[in-house]
């Protein structure tokens, strides 16, 4: 059920009435040294930042229900005349969001290997901490929040959260790592901010700016043979340069992204 985390925030994060609907969302990631954007083979292939991605994301009244069917809404949870804060359709906007992510880079990348299709996604609005992937090629992904925050503006113009994760990757059988499972910290922050009224139509917001960084934990400095400023650099060395044994703190790579969206429905 969508309770609250105990002693770790609401049981979702709630966005203004006027975030109810269907969007067109552009997106520019715009910057990262996470792993995943610095692959050799990507960058071989001509994969470079900043990347634009369009997809499609989905905001429903908080009580729309399981199915979206439930409360003040038109079946789909796209009305709200009751103007009660919203959510977001998280396994809508992942699913739009990867399907186009994997294709502009399946259409860039020579030589990388395609990107997964999904073949199931679990998340349900009644259990909002837990969403859950499987792809095609066997591999799964376990995204759980662990702990939130979030705050709006005193005009509601704007949003502002942070999300702690847990994130379990498991890897096909078939591939190097046999399936066994890759458990990381990650953390979410993004800011919100509706578009001005010119770009709005009546009651209605239009527009909605936003900026996301993401935060992954990836190994830790006793893993790192040199350090991000090109020279070498061993845990040793780190730790004199910071005063501390750095061998098992965690490294934490960022991904900062640009966000517009454009209202659809």
């Amino acid at each position: 059920s969508s309770k609250t985390i105990p002693g770790l925030g609401p049981p979702d994060i709630y966005y203004p009435s006027y975030f109810v609907g269907k969007w067109k969302v552009t997106k520019i990631i715009a910057s990262s040294d996470d792993n995943f954007w610095n692959d050799p083979k990507l960058k071989s292939d001509g994969v470079s930042l900043p990347l634009t991605l369009v997809s499609e994301m989905r905001f429903v009244p908080y009580d729309a229900g399981k199915d979206f069917t439930d409360g003040n809404n038109g079946g789909d949870g796209s009305s709200n005349p009751n103007d009660v804060p919203a959510i977001a359709d998280r396994a809508f906007n992942e699913r739009s969001y990867y399907a186009s992510l994997a294709n502009t880079l399946n259409i860039q990348s020579k030589t990388t290997k395609a990107m997964p299709s999904i073949q199931s996604l679990n998340w349900t609005p009644t259990n909002p901490n837990v969403l859950s992937l499987a792809y095609a090629d066997g591999s799964s992904k376990e995204v759980k929040v662990t702990k939130r925050s979030s705050d709006v503006s005193a005009d509601g113009s704007g949003v502002f959260s942070s999300e702690f994760r847990r994130v379990t990757d498991v890897p096909s059988s078939e591939g190097v790592a046999g399936g066994i499972p890759k458990i990381y910290k990650s953390r979410l922050l993004t800011k919100w901010k509706r578009g001005n009224e010119e770009d709005s139509g009546g009651d209605v917001v239009n527009l909605i700016e936003g900026i996301e960084i993401l935060y992954n934990e990836q190994g830790t400095f006793g893993d790192m043979s040199a350090d991000p400023l090109g020279g070498s650099m061993n845990s040793a060395a780190l730790s004199s340069l910071y005063g501390q044994n750095t061998k098992d703190v965690a490294v934490w790579r960022s991904t900062k992204t640009k966000i517009l969206m454009e209202r659809i429905v």
